[in-house]
């Protein structure tokens, strides 16, 4: 009896944990890993950087989802109230290895903690077909967060899951800019206090 309650516990722990025990067709609700579309193929990349600064400063340029000058894009158009789940809405201009195209972007979680640690969840609004081919951009599920370490040193890992034809979007190369990108913004006004580390990458094509 105590062998089956064992079995029956170890089968529950995925569970426990909030990953589901088989794979689910990715969506906002599957997290990774994931069955993408047929036609499409699915990838996984994160990106991680310290940042010498306090998360609060380093949330300041991040996790505004309406400013992402951080990341060297300025969004085309911004719809519903600003940093609001679900509401918040915007379109962005990317340019990729089979063109250039706009994505609709919606806020689907965002958190700031006491210490100035926070956490941002947004997804790809709709299917993109591909401007030649049978391809598309059929989703893009992205979290960016960051944890106080101590009072000047802020680890922000920056992932996602996905499903693209092919894999026309160097996620780990653009991340790594962007959050080195921070580093630069925040030394330039005087908000850099600590070393810092480049942006290093994992990717699963």
């Amino acid at each position: 009896m105590m062998f089956t309650t064992a079995l029956f516990v170890a089968a529950l722990a995925p569970l426990a944990r909030g990953w589901p025990v088989f794979p689910l067709p990715c969506s906002l609700f599957s997290g990774p890993s994931c069955i993408c579309p047929p036609g499409t193929d699915y990838s996984e990349s994160a990106t991680v950087a310290l940042i010498g600064a306090t998360a609060s400063n380093v949330g300041r340029k991040v996790n505004e989802f309406g400013d992402i000058l951080w990341q060297g894009l300025v969004p085309s158009g911004l719809q519903g109230p600003p940093n609001t789940p679900l509401l918040s809405r915007r379109y962005v201009n990317y340019t990729t290895s089979v063109g250039a195209y706009t994505f609709e972007e919606q806020l689907v979680t965002r958190l700031v903690w006491l210490d100035g640690s926070f956490e941002q969840f947004y997804q790809q609004r709709g299917i993109i077909p591909y401007y030649s081919g049978n391809g598309s951009f059929s989703g893009n599920w992205v979290t960016i967060k960051g944890d106080r370490i101590f009072d000047n040193q802020t680890l922000v890992r920056y992932s996602s899951y996905s499903c693209q034809t092919g894999h026309p979007i160097d996620f780990a190369a653009r991340r790594e800019s962007s959050l080195n990108n921070v580093t630069v913004i925040l030394e330039a006004e005087g908000s850099l206090l600590a070393p810092s580390t480049f942006a290093v990458s994992s990717q699963l094509w």
